[in-house]
């Protein structure tokens, strides 16, 4: 053929262009003859052009074959074919084919098939193995031609199965899968023949070749894939296969957006599936897969979303897939396929490094190779260095060019389907060690001596993973590639091995440990203890743990990381190379909504198989992330897990379990591997006991058993025990759980044993020892307190501390605890902690049960075994005695036979006859007498033993003297022989007629008595003594017949031993139950304390959820109010949702986990205002001193606070104060700590000084009316660091000096009354000392507050006059607006807002509200404002006047008002529609509303009531009506009820008409009212009636209540208390008079020049935008590339403090030598502080988009993870004691350092842009999702959404600002330039599609008659624009719109400079910089 072809090109050939060879494939072998191949291609070339021209079908099929043999002959023609348009002919046949198709069946279709057969074939052999013709096509032609051409041969139903299977046959490169949907087709419905069919295609549907063809064919099969289910089973069966294949066709799928459509449609089908349903099953496996290998985050919040229903409940099978999608583990990586590589060069490395390299990759093999294939290499050149291969058998193999062979590595062998770490470390000059280190997975497999390569070449190095020279059949992964130019320490690699597959970075991150997982930390930890000593502390291990840094940048020669930015300038693929970037599910549920989202779903479940799946989704979420591991830390989860189930403890079954607890480190397969990884888990689920004892009888066991598998099985059990468990408590916790009653009876013997399993582990006086004697010893006496007393038993009647536990469950516990005696080292050390003899003693009490007795005498028996003073001991302690008066009334069987143990002679368990004790002999001896007396010398049958046990007691001593000399010994002791010649007389048969079973005994003690007296130890007397009894015959007759039984008596010297031993012993008991109860007590109330925490945990998680949440239609309703965060001149404006305090409140910053904080001594002398309170119990003590039983049980009374501690942190002081918040007050306690301040609301401390609930405080505590228990009984509690304080200020309350105001750097206050003066006088001090000690260098000011720290600080009348005197110039000066001066008037006066009763006052400065256009020229539309509001109009003043004089005639303080004009009620009339002031006002009005008549709804009425009507009150404004648009609208849609007088619903405040409807319009003008010229004229006049020499004129008509003025009366001299208590309520409701100020006439303002500017200045730009021109020389500093946000540092004299900086980077504030950098390019992740241009910091996967600083010590960053991250800048300062008298003074490091404080999830893409103002504490983050999000900066909270577009079409948010002095936020996408008020109400909006804005800013003064906002354009130009409603249509509701002030083009003042783009705009002052595209930087300025 290919002769055929040639022959007629033969005569021409010297007319074909001589064309350079191109072999770039290495593709078939050409012809020998360059003539030949210089024919093929002309002939290439003409069969191109004769296509393009021929027009038949049929023609056009003839000449594609034609050049498809060419192409498979000659690969030369490949790029020919390219060259000559070939591929675009291609496009273009396919493109006309549609039109030419006729009937089915006809010729003309069938040559249109064959055609679009030849079109593909030719595309496929073109292309297959041709990367220079596959990128060709992919750039300059693409699919999407591709897919246009074909588009309609698809969707013809003739044409369409041939079209697709083309397609699918170019996507694999094989055409035997032209006929695959066609064939299948014919065989359905019959699903088993395709079935079949299929199979006979399944050798073709190996690989896909090309992912882009397959892509096209998934588009043009979704067209009609839902309507044609014949081709839905052939696509879902493709699919079925391809996905279980092999791992590239998996890939490929995940990353052609084929999950989406295919998880629509089974959901859509979900609900009419049937169970049989294949097609269901088959999509359901096929999603699985899919998931399983990754999806996108849109793909993963699709399936999240779907999981839960509507009602709440949980969607079963969603539930399923989202289980399976958890158990992805993929990281981001590239997939390679037979001959291929990826390659980096570097010209700069020309030789190897000169101290060794390191070679790192992680690799996954899904088969191995055929042959040897190279993994890693590098060469020079063509010279390689180093190779690293793997043989078809795993093992790996290293070959260099210094030693030229290959060395085989037998111990380095890799496996299939799993992620394997692999790292060579070559070492130069090393002799010592071998040079070559191999390790896999981060242990050293193989080490070799091998020479160093060394090279003399300039060639540049290259770095290839991979082989693309061997043809080899083979798939691999690899997730990353390292080469390094350090030889790495032997045990460095292990740590990199477990930073994972996932981890991409470069290693400079400080803080690398924080990527480890709770199994690799645990790992790590396991290898550092076993090598202990031997690991120097200056290994490279070591160190990275300690955060020092191992691998620099510089030394990473080469790094390969699949990265989905565009790098082919970096990174070179060859061959079939594919890069697989899709996301796991755990790392999507982090960037959604964390481990909240995890802790949510589990709430979710209902039932125990939801359950169980969601515990599978959480464990599985948790396991390989380290994010939502910190996340769950963060969160407190496991605390909120643990409550959760404990819930839903009825629901957990095995599987739960298992899941659990493999989480937590058990192996339930292998036993032997199961440890502890997650100790903060371990204690929050594992052991709550009340959780598990909670469960079904199975998990019961199944729980208890799993301390086995840890403390028994597991080969790691001393790791375990010394690491994990040893500090836990873990057997004062089963102690606490048997006493507490939680486990059933028949389940206390199962936590016996665990609690002997654990006491077994950890054998220590603490640990084990002290709290098991303890529990027996308190447990027995107190069971035997109970049974000795007259009373029932009842649990009423018994103590605390044992109210539920039993005799039983102690006795239990002792048989344990007598059981672990039996092991050497384990009595041992009890011995050695306790005096066992005289513990046996505290044990067996004065009234024991048998067990008890038996248990104590197996103690007693091993005890005396072990030691020959233990025998001493006991006898010098009454023992012996006490056993004689104790143990008679117990004998039965086991208490004999446990006695018998310790007698001499017992031949069991007996080296030797002479063991045993002689004196246990006597109790014998003492039983048998107090037997025998029964009914003699008032012995009572209960009291001694029963006739049975005198029997076995004469049986055993019987044979115990017949076989044992050392028993026979014992009656040496004349005492001894006494007690059983007493029993003798005592039973005499001469004494009392035997019976039957008495004349037994007789027998039996006549024998053992005739034993005794034939023996020869015996004395002589007391021989003849016993004969005489046993044998009266002998006795002679002359003798007295009496009974001498004074030896079986105590004598009164051994008696009074005996009692003072008892007794000693019984106070023992006491002390130590006194002592258990106490510490039950404590364990009780730390549970509660627990569960509450627990509790509030849970609480927040379930709150933190908003609209834009995952599950929105489960998420709480948010309501609003009013935030107490301060904006300038204290403004608070800001709305917060009341969910906020339920997340914050709950939350502290330090983990539980941490060390509560002890009070030191020191503190404890020190403090100022309270001391902790400490009582200390008697300790359990020795007579002779050697041993202790100290249970010191420390009653530490604040106990209940501590948690609520930093970690670290140490109370320094506490007082009992009360919170004031309007009219509301919390009683808590303030907590000065050594680094924080607290406020914890309802917790008071008592009379005793024991932290009690504010509900159980006296009423009366403090003088407050008008507030409710229901607000003292908040649990609130808030936290400050001690360098968050700014000042502070004493204030009044009820006229009263108790209080003090604390001023915070994050813009919050604190208002607090204490019980006294005194008191409040201390924490006064205590608070100067914080604010000295905290002072800094550079202060930085306080935003919210007017008044500097100075004064803040300072209380003398002197500063307070003089601040007056500087705020008053300056307002007369005009830099001070109307409205800051009267705020600054009122904080002088002791105004605040925290405080409804002194709340700041404002004047009414309008009469006019009924115009529909104010004229501000006429003095007619404002108030008169040299009069009171009482004396407005004439019949005012004289209705006022008469009054006086009234008052005045019977001898009363005269007064003009009975009204004042601030007071809480008026402030809460005026807020009544937010809250808190909603519910203030139900509270002050009893609970309900008041009559909706006299409610506040209509301004104009208002002002009519306080002005002109005779019958209404004096009431004068307050700062909302300047500042506060949301007080006038009835958002929450409160029922106000219906006006009697006009019939209409009371909702939003009626406004006046020129306001036009607009809340935020009436505020505006209002405020310019404010700020305008009459009043800034006659504003002096009004400030003498209220803080002036009018504010008691007479002459004036300005007298009020004289309680209301200062000084009037002082409620300590009240002794009264309903006196007292009347008078506090006259003050609180009636109103306060401001303190005066000034004594003279206020001095009038400066108005001349413009008023809105200083009477300094003289220009401004909103006054004169026109006059504004750009500077005619740039900025010295010029940028190489665009200038991206401008810095200003005043601290810097260098450009004026002007700093322009680049995009990915940002300067920190007052700091110039420090800044923030990010790499914009995305290959990069990690943010860095650079400080003198060096980098100090790096923190590694944050992914930094943008950036900002609130102030010096925030920082927010938005990152491409869709995250809004918060950071704390810590300048370097330890943390001073901040307390007089401590000693010490904070040192600063030479740099700053970042920790991150709160991350913020809500976009659901990329952040794009960050905005932040500390001034108003606000975030604005900008998103490629379209919205901007609203957050707060102080809590981390999300608060409102501003959206751009609609739900259809988002367009990116890449722009916000905020105006400092307004609050205002302006956002800005492509599409509109958006102005919304700080809680995101929308003011205007403009299209910017005509003119894009690149940059924009706000100008900023106080208070500026014209706001203006600049943007920057990619024109070059500036926009100045305001805003108004001036255009609003005549009664329409006002519709503001942006307004143009002036547009400045880039050619002005500027001539031939090309600037570009606007990239960044700052104003200062009155002056706008500029920065350009270019990287120049303009100042734009008014000229003078």
């Amino acid at each position: 053929m290919f002769r055929s072809l040639l022959a007629p090109w033969q005569s021409h050939e010297h007319l074909a262009p001589t064309l350079p060879a191109s072999n770039i494939t290495g593709g078939g072998a050409s012809d020998p003859s360059n003539g030949g191949e210089r024919v093929a291609k002309q002939t290439m070339r003409d069969m191109v052009e004769d296509l393009k021209v021929t027009e038949t079908v049929v023609a056009k099929t003839k000449l594609l074959q034609q050049i498809t043999t060419l192409v498979r002959e000659v690969s030369e023609t490949k790029d020919v074919f390219r060259s000559s348009d070939g591929f675009l002919l291609l496009v273009h046949v396919l493109s006309t084919l549609s039109t030419t198709i006729g009937r089915r069946g006809s010729q003309s279709t069938r040559d249109v098939v064959a055609c679009i057969k030849s079109v593909f074939t030719v595309a496929s052999e073109a292309l297959k193995g041709h990367t220079a013709n596959l990128e060709f096509f992919e750039e300059f032609i693409g699919y999407s031609s591709l897919s246009d051409a074909v588009n309609p041969l698809v969707c013809n139903a003739l044409t369409a199965d041939v079209t697709l299977g083309c397609l699918l046959a170019l996507s694999f490169g094989d055409f035997s899968l032209v006929e695959f949907f066609s064939l299948l087709r014919t065989k359905l419905p019959e699903t088993e023949a395709m079935d079949t069919h299929f199979l006979e295609f399944a050798p073709g549907l190996a690989s896909i070749s090309l992912p882009g063809a397959f892509n096209v064919l998934w588009s043009l099969i979704l067209r009609t894939v839902n309507t044609d289910r014949a081709l839905r089973l052939i696509v879902y069966r493709l699919l079925e296969h391809l996905t279980h294949s092999k791992h590239r066709n998996l890939a490929i799928l995940s990353m052609q957006n084929i999950l989406p459509h295919l998880f629509k449609s089974w959901k859509a089908n979900l609900s009419i599936a049937a169970d049989d349903d294949k097609e269901h099953r088959i999509l359901a496996k096929i999603l699985r897969h899919l998931f399983e290998m990754g999806a996108s985050i849109q793909d993963s919040r699709d399936l999240l979303q779907c999981t839960a229903k509507h009602d709440g409940t949980v969607d079963a099978d969603m539930l399923e897939l989202l289980r399976s999608s958890a158990k992805s583990r993929w990281p981001q990586h590239f997939s390679l396929d037979g001959c291929s590589a990826i390659a980096m060069s570097s010209t700069e490395m020309k030789t190897l490094p000169a101290h060794g390299f390191t070679f790192m990759a992680w690799i996954w093999l899904e088969r191995m190779p055929s042959e040897p294939h190279k993994l890693l290499s590098i060469s020079f050149g063509s010279n390689e260095a180093v190779a690293l291969s793997v043989g078809s058998n795993g093992t790996l193999a290293l070959r260099s060019h210094s030693v030229q062979k290959v060395q085989m590595l037998p111990k380095s062998i890799l496996t299939t389907s799993r992620w394997t770490h692999v790292t060579l470390v070559h070492h130069n000059h090393r002799t010592s060690h071998p040079s070559v280190c191999l390790f896999v997975d981060g242990v050293l497999s193989d080490s070799l001596q091998w020479a160093y390569p060394k090279f003399h070449e300039t060639s540049p190095a290259t770095f290839i993973v991979g082989d693309d020279v061997a043809r080899v059949e083979s798939s691999w992964c690899v997730a990353s590639a390292y080469l390094l130019s350090v030889a790495l320490d032997d045990d460095f690699p292990r740590f990199i091995h477990h930073l994972g597959p996932r981890y991409s970075e470069s290693f400079q991150d400080q803080t690398l440990i924080r990527f480890l997982t709770y199994e690799a930390s645990t790992s790590l930890n396991m290898h550092i203890t076993a090598q202990g000593a031997s690991l120097p502390e200056n290994s490279q291990l070591k160190k990275a743990i300690r955060g020092d840094s191992i691998i620099s940048r510089s030394s990473i020669i080469f790094r390969v990381v699949p990265q989905t930015h565009n790098q082919k300038d970096q990174i070179l693929t060859r061959g079939d190379v594919f890069t697989v970037c899709c996301q796991t599910l755990d790392l999507a549920v982090w960037r959604i909504g964390g481990a909240a989202l995890l802790l949510r779903l589990v709430t979710l479940a209902q039932t125990p198989h939801e359950l169980s799946r969601a515990l599978s989704i959480f464990s599985d979420c948790l396991r390989n992330s380290w994010q939502n591991s910190d996340d769950m830390e963060r969160l407190h989860g496991y605390d909120v897990l643990a409550s959760t189930l404990r819930a839903r403890s009825q629901l957990i079954n095995m599987t739960s379990f298992e899941i659990l607890f493999e989480l937590l480190g058990i192996n339930f397969r292998s036993p032997d591997l199961s440890t502890v990884v997650n100790t903060i888990a371990y204690r929050a689920v594992a052991l709550d006991f009340e959780l598990w004892s909670k469960t079904s009888a199975d998990i019961q066991r199944a729980h208890l058993e799993h301390f086995a598998f840890l403390l028994r099985a597991s080969r790691y059990r001393r790791f375990t025990i010394k690491m994990r468990l040893s500090k836990l408590g873990i057997v004062r916790k089963l102690l606490f759980a048997i006493q507490s009653a939680w486990y059933p009876q028949e389940s206390i013997s199962l936590v016996v044993n665990t609690l002997v399993l654990v006491a077994q582990s950890s054998f220590t006086a603490e640990e084990a020892i002290k709290p098991i004697v303890s529990y027996i010893a308190a447990t027995l006496a107190e069971e035997s307190r109970s049974s000795s007393s007259s009373s029932p038993r009842s649990t009423t009647s018994r103590g605390d501390l044992l109210r539920y536990s039993t005799r039983d469950q102690a006795e239990q516990v002792l048989e344990a605890l007598v059981s672990m005696m039996r092991i050497p080292s384990l009595h041992s050390k009890l011995a050695g902690t306790l005096p066992m003899p005289r513990i046996c003693l505290l044990l067996l009490g004065g009234h024991p049960s048998a067990h008890t007795a038996c248990q104590v005498l197996g103690m007693l028996g091993l005890s005396l075994k072990a030691s020959l003073t233990s025998g001493k001991n006991f006898e010098s302690a009454s023992g012996w005695g006490i056993l004689k008066t104790v143990l008679p009334r117990v004998w039965d069987r086991s208490v004999h036979d446990a006695a018998l143990d310790i007698l001499p002679g017992r031949p069991e368990d007996r080296s030797s006859d002479d063991s045993g004790s002689p004196q246990m002999l006597a109790v014998f001896l003492f039983a048998l007498y107090q037997g025998l007396s029964i009914g003699n010398n008032n012995t009572e049958p209960d009291e001694a033993p029963s006739k049975d046990a005198i029997i076995w007691i004469l049986d055993d001593l019987t044979k115990l003297h017949e076989s044992s000399s050392s028993f026979r010994r014992a009656f040496r002791s004349q005492s001894t022989a006494q007690l059983l010649l007493d029993g003798l007389n005592v039973f005499s048969p001469m004494r009392q007629p035997p019976s039957v079973l008495d004349a037994k005994i007789a027998v039996k003690l006549t024998h053992f008595g005739l034993l005794v007296a034939m023996g020869k130890h015996v004395s002589t007397s007391q021989k003849q003594q016993i004969l005489d009894v046993v044998r009266p015959d002998t006795q002679s007759k002359g003798r007295p017949n009496s009974v001498d039984t004074s030896g079986s008596r105590l004598s009164l010297a051994q008696a009074d031993t005996v009692r003072k031993a008892s007794a000693h012993l019984e106070e023992w008991r006491k002390t130590i139950l006194v002592s258990e109860r106490k510490r039950f007590r404590q364990s009780q109330l730390d549970l509660q304390e627990k569960r509450h925490r627990g509790a509030s945990y849970e609480e927040s998680v379930s709150a933190s959820t908003t609209e834009r949440d995952i599950w929105p239609h489960i998420a709480r309703k948010r309501v609003w109010k009013l935030d107490e965060t301060e904006g300038p001149h204290r403004v608070r404006i800001k709305m917060e949702s009341l969910l906020e305090l339920l997340v914050q409140d709950s939350i502290s910053t330090g983990p539980e986990e941490a060390s509560p904080a002890v009070d030191s001594e020191s503190s404890l002398s020190q403090s100022e205002l309270t001391s902790p309170n400490t009582m200390v119990v008697p300790s359990w003590t020795s007579e002779d001193g050697e041993h202790q039983l100290a249970e010191e049980i420390t009653e530490d009374k604040l106990r209940r606070v501590r948690y609520q501690l930093e970690p670290g942190d140490v109370i320094e002081a506490v007082s009992t104060v009360c919170r004031i918040a309007g009219v509301d007050s919390f009683l808590g306690m303030l907590i000065f700590g050594r680094t924080h301040l607290y406020m914890l609301e309802g917790l008071v401390e008592n009379s005793e000084g024991e932290v009690i609930d504010a509900a159980n405080a006296p009423e009366g505590l403090f003088l407050i009316s008008g507030s409710t228990m229901g607000v003292r009984n908040s649990q609130r509690a808030q936290r400050w660091s001690l360098e968050q304080v700014s000042g502070f200020s004493d204030r009044m309350f009820l006229f009263q000096d108790v209080g003090f105001e604390i001023f915070f750097k994050d813009s919050r206050t604190l208002l607090v009354i204490f019980l006294d003066g005194s008191r409040r006088q201390a924490a006064s001090q205590m608070l100067l000392s914080i604010t000295l000690k905290m002072r800094t260098s550079n202060p930085s000011p306080t935003p919210g507050s007017i008044i500097p720290k100075y004064l803040l600080r300072s209380r003398s009348t002197s500063a307070v006059e003089k601040e007056l005197q500087m705020a008053q110039q300056r307002w007369q000066n005009r830099e001070l607006s109307n409205f800051g001066y009267l705020s600054i008037l009122n904080q002088l006066s002791g105004r605040t807002p925290n405080d409804a009763t002194q709340y700041p006052v404002f004047p009414w400065v309008l009469s006019d509200y009924v115009s529909e256009v104010l004229d501000l020229s006429s003095p007619d539309v404002f108030r008169d404002l040299t009069k009171p509001m009482g004396a407005l109009t004439t019949e005012r003043r004289e209705a006022a006047e008469a009054r006086y004089a009234n008052l005045r005639s019977v001898d009363e303080e005269p007064f003009h008002y009975g009204t004042h004009f601030s007071s809480s009620m008026i402030v809460c009339h005026f807020n009544i529609r937010i809250q808190p002031f909603t519910s203030m006002f139900k509270t002050l009005q009893g609970g309900d509303w008041d009559l909706p008549d006299r409610l506040f709804s209509d301004i104009r009425r208002a002002y009519s009531l306080a002005s002109r009507d005779t019958r209404g009150d004096v009431r004068e404004l307050i700062p909302e009506f300047f500042t506060c648009p949301e007080f006038l609208e009835n958002s929450s849609n409160l029922d106000f009820g219906i006006s009697q007088t006009t019939g209409e619903r009371i909702h939003n405040v009626k406004l006046p008409a020129w306001a036009k409807g607009d809340p935020l319009l009436f505020i505006v003008i209002h405020r310019r009212v404010l700020e305008s010229h009459y009043v800034s004229e006659n504003l002096p006049a009004w400030i003498d009636l209220i803080w002036g020499c009018k504010q008691r004129d007479v002459d004036s008509t300005n007298v009020f209540h004289p309680l209301s003025y200062e000084g009037a009366i002082d409620l300590d001299k009240i002794t009264n208390d309903l006196e007292r208590q009347a008078t506090v309520g006259i003050i609180h409701n009636f109103g306060q008079t401001p303190k005066k100020l000034f004594t003279s006439p206020h001095p009038p303002r400066n108005l001349e020049g413009f008023l809105s500017l200083p009477a300094t200045m003289t220009h401004g730009i909103p006054e004169d935008a026109i006059a504004l021109a750009r500077d005619p020389e740039p900025f010295k500093v010029v940028l190489d590339s665009a200038v991206s946000n401008i810095s200003l540092d005043l601290f810097d004299g260098k450009y004026g403090g002007i700093r322009p900086l680049p995009r990915g980077a940002i300067a920190l504030p007052s700091i110039g030598h420090e800044q923030i950098e990010w790499d914009q390019n995305g290959s990069d992740h990690s943010l860095r502080l650079v400080s003198h241009g060096k980098v100090t910091q790096v923190i590694e996967q944050v992914a930094v988009a943008c950036a900002a600083f609130a102030d010096q010590d925030t920082l927010v960053t938005g990152s491409g993870d869709n995250i809004v991250r918060v950071w704390r800048v810590s300048q370097g300062q330890v943390t001073p004691s901040g307390f007089v008298g401590t000693s010490g003074r904070s040192r600063r490091h030479t740099s700053s350092t970042l920790s991150m404080t709160h991350l913020l999830r809500g976009h659901t893409q990329r952040v794009a842009c960050i905005a932040t103002s500390r001034t108003w504490s606000v975030i604005v983050s900008g998103s490629e999702d379209g919205s901007a999000i609203v957050w707060d900066l102080n809590r981390g909270s999300y608060r409102h959404s501003i959206w751009h577009g609609n739900e259809s079409l988002r367009a990116e948010v890449y722009l916000s600002a905020i105006n400092e002095s307004t609050g205002y936020i302006a956002t800005c996408s492509v599409s509109h330039l958006m102005l919304h008020t700080i809680n995101a109400r929308p003011i205007a909006r403009l299209d910017t599609v005509r003119a894009p804005i690149t940059s924009m800013a706000f100008h900023e003064r106080e208070y500026s008659h014209l706001d203006i906002l600049a943007t920057g354009h990619d024109d070059g130009s500036i926009t100045l624009w305001t805003w108004n409603a001036d255009g609003t249509p005549a009664g329409m509701q006002a519709q503001w719109e942006f307004v143009e002030v002036r547009r400045m083009d880039s050619e002005e003042g500027i001539s031939d400079t090309t600037l570009g783009s606007v990239t960044a705009l700052k104003f200062i002052g009155e002056r706008l910089c500029a920065g350009y595209a270019s990287g120049l930087t303009y100042m734009w300025t008014i000229p003078t």
